[in-house]
């Protein structure tokens, strides 16, 4: 392989590659390179580009170091930093090729070397490269029309970029999982360029754009697929334009207000709906009352509140009320707003949660005792208020609250919230706790196809026994009782220590239930189980018992292929 004088690399070669990516990539990226899609592939000098077709088109670099091959793609797996099929693919090119390293090309002219050249041109020559430059950059022609005297309102076309906006967020077809990153990634360059006219001098055209692509956005929602978060992120990043923008232009506060209120109370998808505090500067004194005056009208507006209700507008118009009165009046302001529609146990604990950030325990008790007094029982009641009890020194109130709670649904956090709020005198209600769990429905079957079809056990009461560090207490609950698979694995290595022939049964039912999975990360999985349960045979003296397993689980699985690369793989006998 030939190389540039100034890197000195090793030998890349297949198997390099192969060691770089995983098993699936690397056969993958071989059926890309196969199939050719390896595009507009390039070497310069120590670094490789090309362009990888798969459900999009994706940006791949290479670059060849002395350790070896370090690759970098544009796709979801590459920005994870993984060496994925698209880099495998352009790997495989590049080896066709030859696998040589090309001349490093020298780098651009400096910022200083221009401005140099540039002093001793012509001004009528440099007056035509001005314009022709300006024809192909609306941006660069709106600041030299501002120079040359124009309205810096009306000085910036914004039809190109609106066009841009359009062409990369309407879509006439469902983007599905795969494409749904491209497309956003299109879009968020575009933002980008929008974003751009801030600091180039036209903030308020930038605003203008902005709204535009949260239009666009809103009306191509139901046309990706969104399971990422791409569509939250673009509305965040627009809406984060369009406050940077009116920050630097400050346009008129009252149409600002009643843009952010009307767009708010339209939107679908929470659109300007956390417009509060940031816009706050914005706006003033004069358009903070006019979004005050639009904000209460709606509320004012709202029908009598029904029980659990909260969402669609009711939830847009109470959020925007809390937000102004949590801006403008602080706690007091914000219980006042809360406190007009309470109809359920979880209203009073919005108020009582708002009073203890606060510092206010005392007040938020008597929200806390009216929500458990007027509404159906709810543990989140009960734990705030034992949390203000033992702020206050009253652990005892504050048991007999957790205590309600753990009967209600045992579960482990709720015992170590009775442990840490009664401190010493924990050990008459762990007894108590002990007793409940114990006479919970006992479950024998584990380790089956379906283990969330079937009952917990004694699951809870395992966990608390281990959490308590009785493990040999926890081991005879769980074989009474029953509990959840994982937690029978954690027994059994915790067993395996001590009693290596009651863990033995359980890795194997284990690794039972992992082939029957039948898909390769679980024939890992169950490979590396049966090689954790090798070395405890072998303490019980039964490596013949060992082989003998092994030997009938081959068998009865012989068309499993890629079961049996999975024993191979772990040196299984």
């Amino acid at each position: 392989m030939a190389a540039c004088e100034s890197v000195v690399v090793v030998e890349v070669n297949e198997q390099s590659v192969r060691r770089l990516a995983d098993d699936r990539s690397f056969e993958r990226g071989q059926a890309y390179f196969a199939a050719g899609r390896v595009r507009r592939f390039t070497v310069d000098g120590a670094f490789v580009t090309a362009t990888v077709g798969g459900t999009s088109l994706y940006r791949v670099r290479l670059e060849i170091t002395a350790a070896g091959l370090v690759g970098r793609c544009s796709c979801p797996y590459g920005q994870e930093e993984v060496f994925c099929k698209h880099c495998v693919a352009a790997a495989l090119a590049w080896l066709e090729s030859g696998g040589e390293v090309g001349e490093h090309r020298p780098g651009p002219i400096t910022d200083g070397q221009l401005r140099e050249f540039l002093r001793g041109q012509d001004p009528a020559w440099l007056a035509d490269e001005l314009l022709t430059a300006a024809h192909a950059d609306p941006l660069l022609r709106a600041r030299l029309d501002v120079v040359a005297g124009a309205d810096i309102g009306d000085a910036y076309d914004d039809r190109v970029l609106r066009e841009r906006l359009e062409r990369a967020i309407e879509i006439s077809e469902f983007v599905a999982y795969g494409g749904a990153y491209s497309y956003f990634h299109q879009v968020g360059e575009v933002l980008n360029a929008v974003a751009a006219l801030v600091d180039g001098g036209f903030p308020g055209a930038a605003a203008n754009l902005a709204g535009y692509a949260l239009d666009l956005l809103e009306g191509a929602a139901g046309q990706v697929d969104d399971s990422d978060g791409g569509l939250r992120g673009a509305i965040d990043r627009a809406e984060e334009i369009h406050l940077d923008a009116c920050s630097t232009a400050m346009p008129d506060p009252v149409a600002l207000a009643e843009l952010l209120v009307a767009r708010a109370l339209a939107s679908d998808y929470e659109v300007f709906l956390t417009a509060l505090p940031d816009y706050a500067p914005v706006l003033g004194p004069t358009g903070m009352a006019r979004y005050r005056e639009l904000v209460e009208r709606a509320w004012q507006d709202l029908p009598p509140k029904k029980p659990h209700e909260y969402g669609g507008r009711r939830f847009v118009v109470t959020y925007l009320m809390e937000q102004l009165a949590e801006c403008s009046g602080g706690a007091d302001a914000l219980i006042e707003v809360l406190a007009r529609d309470v109809t359920s146990g979880y209203d009073m604990l919005r108020i009582a949660e708002r009073l203890c950030a606060d510092g206010r325990d005392d007040e938020a008790l008597q929200w806390l005792g009216r929500g458990m007094a007027e509404f159906p029982p709810d543990s989140r009641l009960r734990t705030l208020a034992a949390d203000c009890h033992v702020r206050a020194g009253r652990r005892a109130e504050a048991g007999d609250l957790l205590w309600a709670n753990f009967t209600d649904r045992p579960s482990l956090d709720d015992y170590i919230a009775l442990h840490d709020a009664t401190a010493e005198r924990f050990p008459a209600w762990r007894e108590r706790a002990v007793g409940v769990l114990r006479v919970q429905p006992a479950a024998s079957a584990r380790f089956t196809l379906m283990p969330y079809a079937r009952p917990s056990g004694r699951s809870t009461l395992v966990e608390v026994l281990l959490w308590d560090g009785d493990a040999d207490a926890a081991w005879q609950a769980a074989v009474d009782g029953g509990c959840r698979d994982e937690l029978w694995l954690r027994l059994a290595r915790r067993r395996a220590a001590t009693h290596p022939a009651d863990a033995i049964p359980v890795l194997l039912a284990a690794a039972d239930q992992s082939i029957g999975h039948k898909n390769r990360n679980s024939y890992r999985v169950a490979a590396s189980l049966l090689a954790e349960a090798g070395p405890l045979f072998t303490r019980c003296d039964r490596q013949e018992d060992y082989r003998s397993h092994l030997a009938a689980l081959r068998a009865a699985h012989r068309p499993k292929r890629a079961l049996r690369e999975e024993l191979d793989r772990a040196n299984l006998p």
